[in-house]
């Protein structure tokens, strides 16, 4: 992870408003990557589940080793072993052979401990999923895994014993509620510094969501 902010408006003076939601991840992902654990993060789209995951593991860097995958609809297990070559940058080409790449990957996840981002975890199936729990429960293996996705994310781990009893960590991100709004709105941005309930925009108008606040149009 390299860019220096995670907002997904280019805002000049735009600020990550610390809501409880974002201090509850914070804590929650702290203690994840503590434990080499993983930990599922889930919500309506457009919640701030990104950008409070993103923002409290750049706070960890760089002392800790993080990368983001993101995956597209439904991968198989051999697109999540492409996709992890990928990310931890090894060398060469990938193997052909499933039980060769696996030895390679866990090999690479036993040099040094790291931190995967998981984001849109609602594409994952089952399988995707599985290949995870595969390697994070090689006892060699230092890896904590932060799954963050839509509904579809929790549903599908919920219906898997063997995945949903390995989460260290659930958390539900929900949309602010409006007097949230109306208390982030001014740390937001400097134009809304001032504003008061009467002249902020309308909290029950706007999609915004758990982490931050809406700007200006």
């Amino acid at each position: 992870m390299t860019a220096a902010t995670y907002q997904y408006v280019d805002l000049p003076d735009a600020s990550v408003v610390t809501t409880r939601a974002l201090l509850t991840a914070r804590e929650n992902i702290t203690d994840t990557v503590a434990a080499r654990a993983m930990m599922c993060i889930h919500g309506g789209a457009g919640f701030g589940k990104t950008l409070a995951v993103n923002t409290c593991l750049r706070e960890l860097e760089p002392g800790e080793d993080v990368r983001k995958i993101t995956f597209r609809p439904r991968p198989t297990a051999r697109a999540v072993r492409y996709e992890l070559f990928t990310a931890l940058d090894l060398a060469g080409e990938p193997p052909r052979h499933p039980s060769e790449f696996d030895r390679l990957l866990k090999t690479a996840l036993a040099e040094r401990p790291r931190t995967f981002l998981v984001d849109e975890a609602q594409w994952l199936n089952g399988e995707a999923f599985e290949y995870f729990r595969y390697l994070w429960d090689e006892p060699s293996t230092q890896l904590a895994i932060i799954f963050v996705g839509g509904e579809g994310c929790h549903t599908v781990l919920r219906r898997e014993p063997m995945l949903s009893s390995r989460i260290f960590i659930w958390q539900h991100f929900t949309r602010l509620t409006p007097s949230e709004v109306l208390e982030a709105i001014p740390l937001f941005h400097p134009i809304w510094a001032d504003a008061t309930p009467t002249t902020s925009p309308s909290p029950t108008a706007t999609p915004h969501t758990a982490t931050s606040a809406p700007g200006p149009s």
